[in-house]
């Protein structure tokens, strides 16, 4: 496989996340349509189900707002640095092809580079092991930010302080995340690792898979079940608040204990590129069947 068609299979794989969601995710929805039993919700939930339809069918955007790029990459056998430039080209030439509503601004200017690249942008985070080459491409809209925080508890912190934290997040925020949300909560001794793990937690795991630890796993049942109780709901119309919620940890320091929560939208969208052989496929998307893919 050339630098020329790795750069194809990620147009492709960028197209893939950005019309398309994983079918854990649209399964969950169509949970909720279904288990829904009062007419405005279930109304705004049949139109998200047919806007996903109606994207995949036409392979469009499944929302105005196409984010901004996240790759996680094991290299295989490539080169970081020759990896680097195919990632920036596939996501400038995925933004005129797609198209990819040009997202990035330099905060110095206040420039839009058009294309989606910019400073750090994409942001790229090169993970370690791995002899074949995966890329996992995220892309993370503006709104669903705004149930992103950060707070930095003592270590004497437990359930209750964490639960307490992440309720008054959901709280606050409210309907601007564009509900059911699905919500990723870190636990590190610092800030960057917490929100990283936060992060992770959303898009490295699939709805509905249970942390590996059981005490996690148990938090990670009751703390959703009390985000859906804050009856927030699909547009803030009440009902299922949260798709699902994981939870990632990491050892913490004797004297502090940081939390980061990170949310995403219920277009939750990404998609993996593997190595097979001699060349690469998506998996996890049943879409497009115009597509090879």
């Amino acid at each position: 496989m050339d630098i020329s068609e790795l750069k194809r299979n990620l147009v492709e794989a960028i197209r893939v996340c950005e019309t398309s969601l994983p079918e854990d995710v649209k399964n969950a929805l169509r949970r909720v349509y279904e288990n829904e039993d009062r007419e405005l919700p279930r109304k705004i939930l049949e139109i998200l189900l047919e806007n996903i339809r109606v994207a995949e069918k036409e392979r469009r955007p499944i929302c105005q707002d196409t984010g901004i790029l996240t790759f996680y990459v094991k290299r295989g056998k490539w080169r970081e640095v020759e990896l680097q430039k195919i990632i920036i080209d596939a996501v400038k030439e995925a933004s005129e092809e797609v198209p990819l509503r040009p997202n990035v601004i330099d905060f110095p200017s206040g420039r839009n580079s058009g294309n989606n690249t910019g400073r750090f942008i994409p942001w790229i985070i090169w993970e370690p092991g791995g002899e074949k080459l995966e890329i996992t491409v995220i892309a993370k809209g503006g709104g669903s930010e705004t149930v992103s925080s950060l707070k930095v508890l003592p270590p004497t912190a437990g359930r209750k302080e964490i639960f307490q934290t992440v309720l008054e997040n959901v709280a606050k925020a409210g309907a601007r995340p564009c509900p059911p949300i699905i919500l990723g909560v870190g636990i590190a001794p610092f800030s960057e690792i917490a929100l990283e793990l936060a992060k992770r937690a959303i898009y490295l795991r699939p709805l509905g898979q249970r942390h590996e630890n059981s005490i996690i796993a148990e938090m990670e049942e009751d703390l959703l079940r009390m985000v859906n109780s804050l009856d927030i709901g699909v547009q803030g119309l009440g009902g299922i608040t949260a798709l699902d919620l994981h939870i990632e940890n990491a050892s913490i320091h004797p004297s502090s204990m940081a939390l980061g929560v990170v949310g995403s939208c219920w277009a939750l969208r990404k998609a993996t590129l593997k190595e097979c052989g001699s060349t690469v496929k998506i998996v996890g998307h049943n879409t497009h069947p115009k597509s090879k893919y």
